[in-house]
């Protein structure tokens, strides 16, 4: 099919108006339009064609090593796709400017040196306009605006392409009105979908949240209590820490977020307000609040998601140090998250544990739930805390569920008549950290104390290999914050064993997971150095004569040949008239073309004409040409041929019909 004009023009002005790459998009988008214009087309052979789909391949490689290199993320694949319509330019503009009007499929990409000559089948042959146009709506639609601009530019790259094919049967303006109202149906659906995509995302969001605890919701948090199975984690590597000194804080909880208010199954942050603190001279250093004496320091390595998230912190921190992000925030509750442009990061923290920057409590700290409050009060009628100071009723607590309660991945739901947490407290009496954070925050309050429930990670799995500390999402936890004398201290009344159960259930082939996980974490602290060093900004200059050497060998060794357009249409023109010449019934059959009526490729005229009766049977049109197409038939395949009256008469009937019906 011919390519309707100014498509690739429209598509290329559409992926640049998308992704900002207007540099790159204007440039070829003028370069590939005028090639309607300019008369001299060059005759590639298949070699050069293969030559200058290796050099796009070496475009390809080296940018995909460029993104590695700034910004080690999954996410820079949307990058590199955005940049394909430029990596494909030298293929498409020789295929553009090329004699042939297609390219032979199995010249492409299938060996990078390949030496062999020779005229390949037509088999696979193709015309890449089509497939280069649907690369830019591929390339424009990885930038993700958020507006109906994507939608409108595929509106006008449809029209332009659906006009060059309409039927001439019917009316411009009745074509016109039909394609505006598709367009509008079509655009309400897509915002239907729209909004079913981001209801969709949402929920996944929340449930990797919450089942998995790599992404935490600073607003609320959903366990799992009451849920019926198994409460399965993944021993994937989450994130690391490390220390220049040793802590006597090991195992250590490292906190992500902080809720006030119950509503089972749901933790909530009441009024979760984030205020921005602003870094420090060298925007790398943040401080949370003033220099504490005998503090520890940490560095943690971590990751984003799309330069955003929420930090994992120790209990007490006041200052963070080399952090790359733009931007940080704080709530009351001592939750922190930061924007930035990397989602590799890499933090020093330097904390006390005797030191609390939470906010003080509000009576929100010592509300119970209506619903829990009968089992909650069963359970502190149990205690002996008369005449007990704060400090020892923690103790009391603590010993409490040590003896009585045990740790299980089980998940046993509820009882019909009960909360989840009642039933644990009163029934099973077994459960994993949710219940026992929720439970002896409730206690607590029932007591008199402040209390909130936390999440966050528990550090403890010292890896050999890595000679560091690794926190995997199975060492997700949960415990209480307490406030007692004058700050918040951390309350974990979790059966210690929980960490060699939860090692028992894993799987026995982790260490291979694990070596892989260490060597991406080891290609990604080498990235980030080349980054950060001179040789980085030297780096391309010394690379330069090594890709110019690729790119001349992927260049055509033989001088192309250069021919005239006229030249080219010409000899069309001419075979053109050899088919007419041959018959003429041909010109029927391009008149009625010409009218909608499309033969298609793998179908005979006498089978075409059959399906044009059946789709119009009241018409004169096709029924007068049963008889020409028996004579046709016969000119064309008849070894014996016509007479010379029988070919004038042919030349007669054809010619009377365009008369009649053209």
């Amino acid at each position: 099919m011919k390519k309707p004009p100014l498509l690739l023009g429209a598509s290329l002005i559409f992926w640049g108006w998308q992704t900002g790459l207007w540099i790159c998009a204007i440039p070829i988008a003028i370069i590939l339009e005028c090639s309607r214009f300019v008369q001299s087309r060059w005759d590639f052979s298949t070699d050069d064609i293969k030559r200058i789909a290796n050099l796009c391949l070496v475009i390809l490689v080296a940018l995909s090593i460029y993104f590695l290199i700034i910004n080690r993320s999954f996410y820079i694949i949307y990058t590199i796709l955005q940049w394909l319509p430029a990596v494909f330019f030298p293929l498409i503009a020789a295929h553009i400017y090329a004699v042939k009007q297609s390219i032979n499929l199995t010249t492409l990409f299938f060996t990078f040196n390949d030496e062999k000559t020779g005229e390949q089948s037509n088999q696979f042959s193709v015309n890449l306009t089509y497939p280069y146009v649907a690369l830019c709506i591929l390339a424009a639609s990885n930038a993700n605006t958020e507006n109906i601009s994507f939608y409108l530019g595929m509106f006008v790259i449809s029209a332009i392409v659906l006009w060059n094919v309409r039927s001439r049967r019917f009316s411009t303006i009745l074509w016109l009105c039909l394609f505006l109202t598709a367009g509008s149906v079509g655009f309400i659906g897509q915002m239907g979908l729209h909004q079913l995509h981001l209801q969709v995302e949402n929920q996944l969001v929340s449930w990797f949240s919450d089942v998995i605890g790599q992404e935490i919701n600073a607003l609320k948090k959903e366990t799992s209590m009451g849920e019926i199975g198994v409460l399965k984690q993944s021993n994937d590597i989450v994130f690391r820490v490390s220390s220049e000194s040793k802590i006597k804080d090991f195992p250590l909880l490292l906190k992500e977020a902080t809720y006030n208010k119950y509503q089972s199954p749901l933790w909530i942050a009441l009024n979760p307000e984030f205020t921005i603190i602003k870094p420090d001279i060298n925007n790398t250093t943040w401080l949370l609040g003033n220099y504490s004496d005998n503090s520890s320091s940490l560095t943690i390595y971590s990751t984003l998601n799309h330069g955003k998230g929420i930090l994992r912190l120790a209990n007490g921190t006041f200052e963070i140090n080399d952090l790359p992000v733009s931007e940080m925030e704080k709530n009351k509750y001592g939750t922190v998250r930061v924007t930035g442009k990397v989602n590799d990061i890499a933090y020093k923290i330097k904390f006390n544990q005797q030191f609390s920057l939470d906010s003080l409590p509000t009576a929100d700290d010592l509300e119970i739930t209506k619903g829990e409050k009968s089992a909650i009060n069963e359970i502190v009628q149990q205690l002996d805390i008369k005449e007990k100071s704060p400090q020892q009723i923690l103790q009391v607590v603590d010993a409490f569920f040590l003896k009585n309660y045990r740790y299980s991945l089980q998940l046993t739901g509820k009882d019909s008549a009960s909360t989840p947490l009642s039933t644990f407290l009163l029934t099973t009496r077994s459960g994993h950290c949710e219940y026992f954070a929720s439970a002896t925050t409730l206690i607590l309050r029932a007591l008199g104390i402040p209390a909130r429930y936390t999440v966050g990670y528990s550090v403890h799995e010292f890896s050999n290999l890595e000679k560091q500390y690794i926190v995997r999402s199975r060492h997700a936890h949960a415990w209480t914050m307490v406030y007692i004398d004058s700050k918040w201290q951390a309350f974990d009344t979790t059966p210690p064993d929980w960490t060699s159960i939860e090692d028992a259930n894993a799987s026995k082939l982790s260490i291979i997971s694990d070596l892989w996980a260490f060597w991406g974490f080891q290609i990604s602290r080498w990235l980030k150095n080349i980054r950060s060093s001179n040789l980085f900004k030297y780096i391309w200059w010394l690379l330069l004569p090594l890709f110019l050497i690729m790119i001349a060998k992927s260049a055509p060794q033989n001088k192309v040949k250069r021919v005239f357009k006229q030249r080219v249409l010409s000899t069309a023109t001419h075979k053109a008239d050899i088919i007419a010449n041959d018959s003429e019934f041909y010109l029927i059959e391009k008149a009625l073309n010409e009218l909608g009526f499309i033969r298609q490729p793998s179908e005979s005229l006498k089978n075409w004409l059959e399906r044009l009766k059946a789709e119009i049977p009241a018409s004169d049109l096709i029924q007068e040409l049963s008889s020409l197409i028996e004579l046709h038939y016969r000119y064309r395949f008849d070894p014996q041929g016509i007479q010379e009256t029988e070919r004038a008469g042919l030349k007669s009937a054809v010619q009377s019909w365009l008369e009649k019906y053209i």
